[in-house]
């Protein structure tokens, strides 16, 4: 048993009440509640008095308590990949190499101790650190095409004691859905292009055997939904809902290409839509139609995605990129808590939401700590809407110092209790070390690294000697890298080696079509000539060689010569465009011996 006094409570009830109260919890539930009033105050002190040797009494005047958030769209690879994913286009994740080669290595069924090994760590270190940002509510998706991560999972969750759902792109079948249904599995579509009719069938089979949420990452890419409405001729949205499966338990995950036949079918249908802002902002340069949504009423979540790693700095992201839209405090925060645990979470038959504090709900608080001289909150005369208004503008996930879930303390002064902190830090950084080198990141790294170098060379007036010995250095210098790391007892292994090419194009100065370089050389068939101008020595105006030792007084004679060549093929050239003087003609005109003159009648 445990009493709270004296806290800051945002209640989420019916009302949005907001003030000071005390909490009495037993074991997994809130059992009696009292305000700051005199009658709260007796109330309390008969709490103390009648449990004053079985309950612990916590004295939180300097704490604010409220309801845990709710991540919709979490995803734990990209906690360790997200320095890898940065400003990769959305609609071409094909081409970043390295991080294909760790998605082949993480999504793959490998055998052995290490790949499980791997994917503990990444949970244990994504889901804790979840939990101390004040995440309660996940929903957990991931590429995998087997059930090797639902395992991990489990041992994570069971201690962390946080509601988990499992969303994966797997042909799930009924015996899945029973075996894990402590994790909600659900099903995760992606690449629409990829999908069979024989596919959706299944998956409506599953919505039939209670399969509760289904989750479209779709309309996401414009080449593929293009393809879809090819194959199909319809859209992805219209096909799903002929086989019944859009209905308020299906979610779009960052739709961006969805028309507004779409829009229609989802608003009639209740769907909803997940927003991850942060991987918007470096996917995809496109505009997301958020105000299209808003303005047919569908309900908006705002999770964290690929990329983001603070739901409340996601959401802060979302509200200044879209500031015209005039968006609430109040509508931002239900969207990290009251609306995905709505969808997702909140699974009472007589639809009675358990997302508040009050009597008899679940004990499950996140605790903003105000003590902080950095951080300091007066809310005495705060209404609901004010305070919302601070929490969506000042809070971070380093603002959560305690989290308590079904009535135990999982995080208390910032500190986890369940697990030793440093020990999953450092297991998470061998995996970390170990998927940088599967991925061949540092060597990559290096190469794009000398391609920068060489892109900065200004290799116009080298000749192709040059850029070979230039190669066989950076040739050399590798070599020389590896005997040395070869003696000192290191590993090397066979790689392909980046150099300057022998015949490598000169860099030129980038111009637009149509424009034509003041230096650029003409083409010898395109202007015809004269002897003496072909004779004449050519001078590269761009060209200095700094080692020459041709005097000055040479390089004045030659340009002297060449201006006296040039003035006189102009006087030449003007002599020949004077008019001539007219000729007299008439005596050099001859007829044929045929033909007479006539003059007048005859």
């Amino acid at each position: 048993m445990k009493i709270l006094k004296d806290a800051y409570v945002l209640t989420f009830n019916r009302n949005n009440d907001f003030g000071r109260y005390s909490l009495l919890i037993n074991e997994n539930k809130i059992t009696d509640m009292a305000d700051s009033t005199p009658k709260g105050a007796g109330k309390v002190a008969k709490w103390v008095e009648l449990h004053a040797n079985t309950a612990e009494i916590i004295n939180c005047s300097d704490k604010i308590i409220m309801p845990p958030l709710v991540n919709a769209c979490l995803r734990s690879e990209g906690s360790l990949l997200h320095y890898l994913l940065k400003r990769r286009h959305y609609e071409k994740a094909e081409d970043d190499l390295c991080t294909d080669l760790i998605f082949n290595y993480l999504y793959q069924e490998l055998p052995g101790d290490e790949i499980q090994k791997d994917l503990s760590n990444i949970y244990a270190y994504s889901f804790s650190r979840s939990l101390k940002s004040g995440a309660a509510y996940m929903n957990e998706f991931s590429l995998r095409k087997d059930m090797n991560h639902l395992g991990p999972i489990t041992n994570v969750v069971n201690k962390t004691g946080q509601s988990v759902s499992v969303c994966y792109p797997i042909k799930q079948d009924v015996n899945t859905i029973r075996d894990y249904k402590y994790l909600d599995p659900s099903v995760y579509i992606t690449q629409e292009n990829l999908l069979t009719v024989f596919d959706i069938s299944g998956i409506t089979e599953l919505k039939n055997h209670n399969l509760r949420n289904l989750y479209l990452e779709v309309a996401v890419n414009k080449e593929v939904t293009d393809q879809f409405r090819q194959n199909f001729h319809k859209s992805v949205i219209s096909l799903f809902d002929e086989y019944g499966l859009i209905d308020s338990h299906t979610s779009l995950i960052n739709p961006l290409y969805l028309d507004y036949s779409d829009m229609k079918i989802i608003k009639e249908r209740k769907a909803n839509i997940i927003i991850c802002p942060r991987d918007l902002n470096y996917f995809t340069s496109r505009y997301f139609p958020i105000d299209d949504y808003i303005g047919h009423g569908i309900d908006f979540s705002i999770a964290t995605g690929w990329l983001g790693e603070d739901i409340l700095k996601d959401m802060r992201l979302f509200r200044n990129k879209y500031r015209e839209l005039n968006l609430s405090s109040a509508a931002l925060l239900d969207s990290i808590t009251r609306t995905p645990h709505a969808l997702y979470f909140d699974t009472n038959a007589d639809g009675d939401n358990s997302y508040r504090i009050d009597i008899n709900k679940p004990a499950n608080f996140a605790f903003v700590d105000l003590s902080d001289t950095r951080f300091q909150f007066f809310p005495e005369d705060f209404t609901y809407e004010s305070v919302c208004d601070f929490i969506v503008d000042n809070l971070t996930s380093y603002n959560f110092s305690d989290m308590m879930l079904n009535g135990e303390f999982k995080i208390r002064n910032s500190s986890l209790l369940y697990d030793d902190e440093n020990s999953i830090i450092n297991n998470i950084n061998q995996t970390r070390e170990r998927l940088y080198k599967t991925g061949k990141y540092e060597e990559l790294k290096k190469k794009q690294r000398s391609r920068e170098i060489s892109e900065k060379l200004d290799m116009t007036g080298r000749t192709d000697e040059e850029i070979k010995m230039f190669s066989e250095k950076e040739d050399f210098d590798e070599r020389s890298e590896s005997i040395r790391n070869t003696a000192d007892g290191e590993e090397t292994e066979n790689r392909e080696e980046f150099r300057i090419k022998t015949k490598m194009p000169a860099f030129r100065q980038k111009k637009t079509p149509g424009q034509r370089s003041l230096f650029e050389e003409f083409e010898q068939v395109s202007i015809i000539q004269s002897e003496e101008f072909q004779d004449t020595p050519m001078l590269n105006l761009l060209a200095a060689d700094p080692d020459s030792g041709k005097e000055v007084e040479d390089d004045i004679i030659q340009a002297r010569i060449v201006d006296e060549t040039i003035i006189k093929r102009l006087s030449n050239e003007k002599k020949s465009d004077k008019p001539q003087k007219p000729v007299n003609t008439e005596s050099k005109i001859e007829l044929p011996k045929n033909v007479k003159l006539k003059f007048g009648d005859d």
